[in-house]
């Protein structure tokens, strides 16, 4: 097997790089269509769903407009729209909750939080109920995944069993992606390990999705700074916002090896913001937030045949 490019130079270029016909081709997509039942005036963001693909959890701050709370909708059949979104007043408190992230099983609720209580600006939380039709639990503070900054997580890959999550740990100004891995469904998350090969000094990774082989990594990134010739975006009430992200995917041969082969999902990006990746578990469809229109919500598309 010959090696066509350094995978150090994809990360620069943000081109897939080939090194065998082991490797998966680039994806690319259809035109993505907006999930109207669920759309607002307000922001809406962070889709993850169950792997029967019948309740999606997002947030939004439709209702109290104090940053985000945790929301979700379901229905009954995959073809048909969602029922009218209600808010998961178990885990939303006056304070500000982002990043729902659910369990394949929808049992499990992990969410961030700035509530009392916490390590953080912002920390990792964790809801649970006995099935899908009970009421959530008090959270908990899922404290082997928090420290003293912000930290927020992603709905756990690799047959559940590793969570990728997002911290401005280190004295970081910008988000970076670790890997938190437990020995079984319902055991402890160990400490997280940052993803080194996605690190970079002047953008963020965040938003990370792990698919259930643990070999393909979504993520949203985006610059510290406008570029100079582009000069910032600013929204209807003359607020400067900070630069938009773009969509990625990462890749690697096996779970023993660290992803470095990047490919921007330029079928999907836009000027503006395109974050919080989700693919279903048939890799058929790809569930993220765009504000393409202006506000943000939450969007599909379907990936082509590869």
């Amino acid at each position: 097997m010959t090696v066509a490019i350094a995978a150090a130079c994809a990360a620069c270029t943000g081109q897939t790089v080939n090194l065998g016909d082991r490797d998966p081709r680039p994806y690319h997509f259809e035109t993505p269509k907006l999930v109207p039942e669920l759309a607002s005036t307000a922001r809406t963001d962070n889709p993850t769903l169950t792997a029967d693909l019948m309740e999606i959890y997002f947030t939004s701050d439709r209702m109290t407009g104090n940053g985000g709370d945790v929301w979700f909708a379901r229905r009954y059949d995959t073809r048909l729209p969602f029922s009218n979104p209600l808010p998961v007043d178990a885990v939303n408190t006056a304070t500000f909750e982002t990043s729902s992230a659910i369990s394949a099983d929808g049992l499990t609720l992990w969410f961030g939080s700035d509530r009392a209580g916490g390590f953080g600006s912002t920390d990792i939380w964790m809801s649970t109920r006995p099935d899908r039709l009970a009421a959530w639990s008090t959270p908990v503070n899922v404290v082997a995944l928090n420290t003293t900054v912000e930290d927020i997580p992603r709905p756990p890959g690799q047959h559940g069993l590793v969570m990728p999550l997002s911290s401005k740990q280190g004295a970081s100004v910008i988000y970076r992606t670790f890997l938190a891995t437990r020995s079984g469904a319902g055991a402890p998350f160990g400490t997280p390990v940052l993803i080194d090969k996605l690190v970079y000094a002047d953008r963020s990774t965040v938003d990370g999705f792990l698919t259930d082989d643990g070999l393909t990594l979504f993520f949203s990134s985006s610059p510290l700074m406008y570029p100079a010739d582009a000069g910032p975006r600013v929204n209807d009430a003359g607020m400067i916002l900070e630069p938009s992200a773009d969509l990625y995917v990462a890749r690697r041969r096996s779970v023993n090896e660290t992803f470095e082969l990047t490919q921007t999902l330029d079928d999907l990006n836009t000027g503006g913001d395109e974050r919080d990746p989700w693919l279903t578990p048939d890799g058929k469809t790809l569930y993220f937030t765009s504000d393409r229109d202006g506000t943000l919500s939450i969007y599909t598309a379907a990936v082509k045949p590869r």
